[in-house]
């Protein structure tokens, strides 16, 4: 089974509503070009998410979080079912910057996981080791990896590896080690659930792609696309991100 592509881009806490031309743009650009290399995906803000689906392009969305539960007294949360509802066909789950500054730790991460998946919401579930923790770069990423359910529809499972510390900062591990980790990440997933079903697990890369970078890092045969940052808020960087494979 061919493994699906995927770019996907992360607006995080950027966007108001006039950003929905963006969205038309890169809508536009992938028309004209009949990209069928990848999936384009697009999780903007909770705030654009209805105005970005109404206006029927090509594309598909996805929320930046959800919470574990489907209702109750939780301010500010969002749910699966929520995003479900809303037209929604991803969640982004464990980004770093919310295992960090919102402290999400592995038994919620592995509940978050588990109700997107009721909801049949592709999970782009992210990993990454922090600068400190190169050395033991393995043993983080299969501590992670642990908070996956058993009982997960690989189907809808996304892995996207970002290394926190290339995150917004330009830097970037090498070409090799991207293909190397990427190995290593399909192996250790291989030992939880088996070869076979983890050969169907497209596998990103996240942290600090560009359109001068994208090429070299989305043609490799370890890598399944990517989930970009800074780089997806123009539609000019993104398009020519879409254009990197080959």
């Amino acid at each position: 089974m061919k493994r699906v592509k995927y770019t996907i881009a992360n607006w995080k806490m950027n966007g108001l509503n006039g950003a929905v031309k963006v969205v038309n743009s890169i809508d536009r650009h992938i028309k004209n070009t009949r990209h069928k290399k990848s999936k384009v995906v697009i999780c903007p803000p909770f705030t654009l998410l209805t105005n970005f689906i109404n206006a029927k392009t090509g594309i598909d969305f996805g929320g930046q979080d959800c919470h574990h539960l489907n209702e109750g007294a939780f301010t500010g949360c969002i749910s699966a079912q929520m995003l479900k509802s809303a037209g929604c066909k991803y969640v982004i789950i464990g980004h770093s910057e919310r295992r960090e500054y919102q402290k999400e730790t592995s038994k919620e991460l592995n509940l978050k996981i588990d109700i997107a998946n009721k909801y049949n919401l592709k999970i782009i579930y992210c990993i990454g080791e922090k600068l400190s923790e190169i050395k033991i770069r393995k043993k983080i990423l299969n501590s992670q990896l642990s908070s996956l359910p058993k009982k997960i529809n690989i189907k809808n499972l996304i892995i996207a590896y970002e290394p926190v510390w290339a995150i917004g900062t330009g830097k970037t591990p090498t070409i090799g080690e991207i293909n190397s980790i990427h190995l290593d990440i399909r192996n250790l997933l291989s030992k939880k659930i088996g070869k076979s079903k983890s050969q169907n697990i497209s596998i990103l890369y996240g942290g600090s792609v560009n359109p001068s970078n994208a090429s070299d890092i989305l043609n490799l045969d370890q890598v399944d696309g990517a989930l970009v940052g800074g780089a997806s808020l123009k539609s000019k960087d993104f398009s020519k991100i879409i254009d990197s494979y080959s």
